[in-house]
């Protein structure tokens, strides 16, 4: 398995078991940009986004990098009780319990490849009137091995 691929398959798995309440968690292929508003069928959605990783060459063929990785929490209500007749008995506020219990999942969480997530921003924006999004944003080092780029080889001198 590669380090990229753990990651993401580790961020899912604590994403499915640790909240419940998500319907799709998946990777980010822009399902929600789209102009036509052909959304998929799940409105409570959690897209993951690994970003480029920046690579460091170490010893023993052996690189270390620095990747962010974005999750992004989509919903059909928004902060407001307003959308299609949808309702929140909770005032607006379960979007801030999704948000909060992702956290919980994703925080500290670690692999074989990779060391543990720390999250390092969060921000909002509405896709349009219909659905919400926010995102999570954490950072991890990350580390492979590479291929040697020699290889050793007995030299024999003929006299």
């Amino acid at each position: 398995m590669t380090p990229r691929k753990e990651l993401f398959t580790k961020i899912q798995e604590a994403l499915k078991n640790g909240v419940q309440e998500l319907e799709l968690v998946d990777l980010q292929r822009k399902q929600f940009a789209s102009p036509e508003k052909n959304y998929p069928s799940y409105w409570t959605s959690a897209l993951i986004d690994i970003k480029a990783i920046r690579w460091e060459s170490m010893v023993e063929n052996k690189q270390e990098g620095e990747c962010t990785v974005d999750v992004t929490l989509y919903c059909k209500d928004g902060w407001l009780d307003q959308h299609d007749g949808t309702a929140d008995t909770n005032g607006g506020l379960t979007e801030i319990d999704l948000i909060d219990a992702m956290v919980e999942s994703l925080q500290f969480l670690k692999g074989d490849y990779f060391k543990p997530l720390e999250l390092s921003n969060e921000s909002s924006e509405d896709v349009d009137s219909e659905i919400m999004s926010y995102t999570l944003s954490f950072t991890t080092l990350i580390y492979r091995r590479v291929n040697p780029r020699y290889s050793n080889r007995t030299i024999t001198i003929n006299p």
